[in-house]
């Protein structure tokens, strides 16, 4: 189902086994599939369900790799990956490519556990929440010095799975999931943290933002719902209920927005 006012690409990890995400100057997506490990890009859009995708598949190897979660640098043609405890480079990268691929290993350390990676254009940094170790950290996404990182956020933090950052703006979103669900708001840095939404979440795996309209999004795994609020909390509503479909991962995208249901 397409829906021209609500720019949402969804990443259903669990039940349909891929993540996705748009990248803007190739006006595509691209999905990280399970089962076998692969990248698949979808270069054209359908405008209805009836209409067929196209789309070309990269494999990786091995095939058993669990990717789970993808972001990227659309000024260079790279695309992060977080793959087990892993995160790659993978170089060069086109929508249309159905080939081999660069890849190098950006970070080696972080957990296996479902967490968000984010990009921040303005720095050229990388950040990544760690669901196991608890904390959210960053680096330079092009300095492979595996030592090389900081921990920007750590302090009561239990759980933090979902991540989205507004470069412009300086600022980072993030959910915290145990023992009570919230979400909070704070700068690149780590500072000045605010909790935003504290009330009736569930388990949000997955964060956006509209930086032009200063709005942020959220999938909620447990409530099966997408939500969203302004950048202080306010405005808060249920934008759709997807019952029997576990979403893990949402990226919101200018250019279309499609649902995977």
């Amino acid at each position: 189902m397409l829906e021209s006012r609500i720019t949402f690409v969804l990443k259903l990890l669990i039940l349909l086994e891929y993540v996705c995400f748009g990248v803007l100057g190739a006006k595509g997506l691209i999905l990280g599939v399970r089962n076998p490990a692969s990248f698949t890009t979808i270069t054209d859009i359908p405008k209805d369900s009836a209409n067929p995708f196209r789309n070309a598949t990269l494999k990786l190897y091995p095939s058993t790799s669990q990717i789970t979660s993808l972001s990227s640098d659309t000024k260079k043609a790279v695309v992060f990956a977080a793959i087990g405890e892993t995160i790659y480079i993978y170089h060069n990268f086109s929508i249309w490519q159905n080939v081999s691929a660069k890849f190098s290993v950006q970070f080696r350390g972080k957990s296996a556990a479902i967490g968000q990676i984010a990009f921040d254009f303005v720095s050229n940094n990388l950040y990544w929440c760690d669901s196991l170790l608890n904390w959210i950290a960053m680096k330079p996404a092009y300095n492979y010095n595996n030592t090389f990182y900081k921990v920007v956020v750590e302090q009561d933090l239990i759980q933090p799975e979902g991540l989205a950052l507004d470069p412009v703006d300086r600022f980072m979103f993030f959910s915290d999931n145990n023992p009570n669900s919230r979400i909070e708001k704070a700068s690149l840095d780590g500072q000045d943290r605010v909790v935003i939404v504290h009330k009736g979440l569930s388990r949000v795996l997955a964060l956006t933002v509209d930086p032009d309209n200063n709005k942020l999004y959220w999938a909620d795994f447990g409530r099966q719902t997408l939500e969203g609020c302004d950048y202080d909390g306010a405005n808060r509503r249920v934008i759709r209920r997807v019952n029997s479909v576990s979403i893990t991962g949402l990226t919101y995208f200018q250019a279309w927005s499609v649902y995977y249901l």
